[in-house]
């Protein structure tokens, strides 16, 4: 838990000599913002770390672009009273690495195959919507440049500032994308959808399950006069769907949404080649399972889901170290993806991606030399002390 002294003299600090910063509980790890100015974004010579990030995009962005908006999407809200949305940060704190000594690391690899395709990095900057509050010129761009830069993927949501076309024309020759989608209630605009998704070079489809007709009920966004929970996405869309959309493209989808053990074992014994563990940053249910704990209960329920090499499983949830990275994949998590950070990176435009995805890259191979190996398929669950959350679960 972090003391309020800390909290208190960060505000303090920036009271006394510069912009005014609620730290949210967020570590203090010495970040000096005596010289920024609100409205403002720092130096990217200041940012050390993702939740550095996070302070600055709160300190640059209007409120309404950080925290909620008068429409479908925003950066930090969370469902009700946001436990979920704290917990994904919290849950990292019960999982306890075991290192490992007398190791030869002195070569490292990060590469990673998802879905046939080979990327430098585990780790992805995921869909989430309205890049465009924090670049208004170039949005989701960014991220395009950057994963291109970096070798990562990107997979850019169907809630875009930018357009399908206008995302995958900004791709690099090779560049595989992936595109997040809904199964909109309106079959002619999913279809339509579909179409543009395989025109424009899309390799992948995400598909959002777990939301039908209803978002997560956000009271720091209604509070501000905010849309309700209601949405145009289908309220009947089962496997019947879900296999009939599959054979409307040639393209791989992927469930994602998925935060109990046993919809990850139907779709493994479907066939599915992925799946995608998410609570959406708890924006949708307060008080559900962090995906480290759906991974446990997975590992404990049906380990040939993780064993048996058939079916890829990505997640995410308040991944800000590589660290955080690391113990989800040790879980046995194929990639992880990056919601929030790219968006509050996203003040600085593309430099603030690239710097975000070094941060991490670093962090990542220095843990892995650390704790003793040397490629991701030494990563597994050996290196974790899980005996505390496995405790709470069933």
């Amino acid at each position: 838990m972090y003391s309020f002294r800390s909290a208190a003299f960060v505000i303090f600090a920036s009271f006394s000599y510069g912009a005014i910063i609620d730290t949210e509980g967020l570590p203090d790890t010495g970040l000096n913002t005596t010289s920024w100015v609100s409205g403002q974004a720092p130096s990217l010579n200041d940012i050390f770390n993702l939740h550095d990030m996070q302070l600055a995009a709160k300190n640059t962005m209007s409120r309404s672009g950080y925290d909620i908006r008068m429409s479908e999407e925003f950066y930090r809200t969370g469902a009700l009273d946001e436990i979920t949305y704290h917990a994904n940060l919290d849950i990292w704190k019960n999982i306890k690495l075991k290192p490992r000594a007398f190791r030869n690391v002195a070569n490292i690899s990060t590469e990673v195959m998802i879905l046939g395709h080979r990327f430098s990095q585990p780790f992805f900057i995921t869909a989430a919507g309205l890049a465009g509050l924090s670049d208004p010129v170039n949005g989701e761009v960014n991220f395009v440049r950057a994963a291109a830069t970096a070798g990562i993927l990107y997979t850019s949501s169907i809630a875009s500032n930018k357009s399908t076309v206008e995302i995958g024309a900004a791709a690099v020759s090779n560049q595989i994308l992936f595109r997040q989608l809904y199964p909109w209630s309106n079959v002619t605009r999913l279809q339509a959808d579909l179409r543009e998704i395989e025109d424009a070079g899309f390799k992948a489809i995400v598909l959002t399950i777990d939301n039908p007709t209803e978002e997560g009920i956000r009271t720091r966004s209604r509070r501000a006069g905010g849309p309700d929970s209601s949405n145009t996405h289908a309220q009947n869309f089962d496997l019947t769907a879900l296999a009939a959309l599959q054979n409307q493209t040639s393209l791989t989808i992927v469930p994602k949404g998925i935060s109990n053990w046993q919809d990850a074992a139907l779709l493994h014994s479907l066939g599915f080649p992925a799946c995608y563990i998410s609570n959406h940053g708890g924006r949708l249910i307060d008080g559900q399972q962090t995906a480290a704990e759906v991974l446990l209960d997975l590992r404990k329920n049906a380990p040939e889901v993780l064993d048996d090499g058939k079916m890829e499983i990505y997640a995410d949830g308040g991944v800000r170290h590589g660290s955080d990275v690391l113990k989800l994949l040790a879980l046995g998590a194929r990639a992880v993806g990056l919601g929030r950070s790219p968006m509050f990176a996203n003040i600085w435009g593309q430099a603030g991606v690239d710097k975000l995805i070094s941060i991490l890259a670093t962090e990542l191979s220095t843990e892995m030399k650390l704790i003793g190996v040397t490629s991701l398929a030494e990563i597994n669950s050996t290196v974790v002390n899980t005996k505390i959350i496995e405790d709470w679960l069933e």
